[in-house]
């Protein structure tokens, strides 16, 4: 005799049970992942209008700074923050259920579960996600639209006949963006610099500083551009090899758009997760927020770069706190650069390693005639090696950002900083020193009246300068 099989059909329990927890894991993913996105928009906004337009030196470089990579990695950032909201709602929802079923038994849960229905997806939450999706990318576009990226004209003469202010490099040069940080090549002709706020470019002179005939920036491109922040190239004379700051991170997360938007909001949670005189620091760079790296010119262009740490022979710059503004004294036995590890006096501070018989001594800060409370960074060594120039804005200053000289005694210890004076340093922000191999053209970052309205990099003559060394 056959017989039939009845498929028999799941319990109704079961159903109500799993339309609960859906319903449930949505409502509560939608509302946890709408606050958590409005938190990150809000911090990715501020971050932008303080930290983009302090380093860039206006609010219009930071907005022409945005790019589609920004958008894109931002939408991608909100969307993983979205994921980790119904992560959690999940495990949420679970143990809530759990704990239910624990406390008034499973009888009594099903019975709720039959008599009543799901509560719906809160109106407000899915609307503010979609909103933080939408609203602000749709922003930036047409802010940075809005903002015109057209120079305006500049004075670009290059020798005045009684020099009384800085001359701007004109615009050959300067543009909107962030222009800031020039290196030469040993023989004058060759500038790299910051430039697109967040890249380095190169120039080459044709004819006499004088004639200030610039070939058009170009830039770099990867792999020593990236879309996070490459700035502060050195390059050595030869041309061959250029040091560099950037807040790229290593492996395989080097070429993903996702954390680059949030780096400005990552450096200002760094800047609040501990004191600087502490061990509490984030990990968010190579080895921490800004690190050095090296890139070699090849016959195929520029190479991979490297972490400074992981190149043998290198000094121990690199740590997991901020480190950037890389110089080497003429002979390339002294190293100096800008940190915010322990150990401080402020902020940024400068320090200083020796090699000495090949090898590196532990870094060691310059102290507190050099180093204060505020910040101290881009400390560039004279030829001769008795002097620094450094940018600080410690009190007493002309603006924001000063540069200073200090000098050194026969005992090696730094003296107190002295300040340029009004021929380079205004009201605004003047910063990172530089100058032409031929100690004739003293260069620095500037933000001031005449320019094109981010950083500029505006130039005098060295001789006119407090601490001008002999050739």
């Amino acid at each position: 005799m056959a017989t039939t099989t009845t498929k028999r059909s799941p319990p109704r329990a079961l159903y109500r049970k799993v339309e609960h927890f859906l319903w449930h894991f949505l409502g509560v993913g939608i509302s946890v992942g709408a606050v958590l996105a409005t938190l990150s928009t809000l911090l990715m906004l501020v971050s932008l209008f303080l930290v983009g337009s302090a380093g860039n030196g206006s609010m219009r470089a930071a907005l022409l700074g945005i790019s589609w990579n920004d958008i894109v990695g931002f939408e991608a950032g909100l969307l993983a923050i979205v994921i980790v909201g119904f992560a959690f709602s999940a495990a949420f929802v679970s143990i809530y259920d759990l704990s239910l079923r624990l406390v008034i038994g499973q009888a009594r849960v099903q019975a709720q579960q039959s008599r009543s229905h799901p509560r719906p997806i809160r109106p407000w939450a899915f609307r503010l996600l979609v909103g933080c999706f939408v609203l602000p990318a749709a922003f930036l576009l047409v802010l940075s639209a809005f903002v015109n990226p057209d120079s305006k004209t500049v004075s670009t003469v290059q020798v005045p006949q009684a020099q009384v202010q800085p001359v701007n490099m004109g615009s050959a040069i300067n543009t909107p963006f962030r222009e800031a940080e020039p290196s030469f090549t040993a023989d004058g002709s060759t500038m790299y610099f910051n430039c697109n706020n967040a890249d380095i470019c190169v120039s080459r002179l044709e004819g006499t500083w004088e004639e200030g005939k610039w070939t058009p920036p170009e830039s770099l491109g990867a792999p020593v551009n990236t879309g996070y922040e490459e700035v502060e190239p050195v390059i050595k004379g030869a041309g061959d090899k250029l040091y560099f700051t950037s807040r790229r991170p290593q492996g395989s997360l080097r070429n993903v758009p996702i954390p680059s938007p949030f780096m400005d909001f990552l450096k200002v949670a760094n800047a609040l997760s501990g004191s600087k005189r502490s061990s509490t620091s984030l990990s968010l760079g190579g080895l921490g927020l800004n690190d050095i790296w090296v890139s070699h010119k090849t016959n195929e262009g520029w190479s991979e770069p490297q972490n400074l740490s992981d190149i043998p022979g290198e000094p121990p710059v690199n740590s997991t706190y901020s480190d950037h503004c890389l110089f080497f004294s003429a002979d390339g036995n002294e190293a100096f650069w800008t940190s915010t590890r322990p150990g401080g006096y402020g902020g940024d501070d400068i320090w200083t390693s020796r090699r000495v018989n090949g090898e590196w001594s532990a870094p060691e800060n310059l102290g507190p005639n050099v180093n204060t409370a505020g910040d101290e960074h881009m400390s560039i060594p004279t030829p001769d090696g008795k002097s620094l120039y450094v940018t600080s804005s410690r009190a007493g200053g002309f603006g924001n950002e000063d540069i200073y000289i200090t000098t050194r005694d026969f005992d090696g210890k730094w003296g107190e900083l002295v300040n340029l004076g009004s021929l380079v340093n205004g009201p605004g922000d003047d910063r990172c020193p530089a100058w032409t191999p031929d100690l004739k053209i003293f260069l620095f970052d500037s933000v001031r009246k005449g320019g094109f309205g981010g950083r500029d990099i505006w130039w005098v003559n060295f001789k006119d300068v407090t601490g001008y060394p002999s050739a």
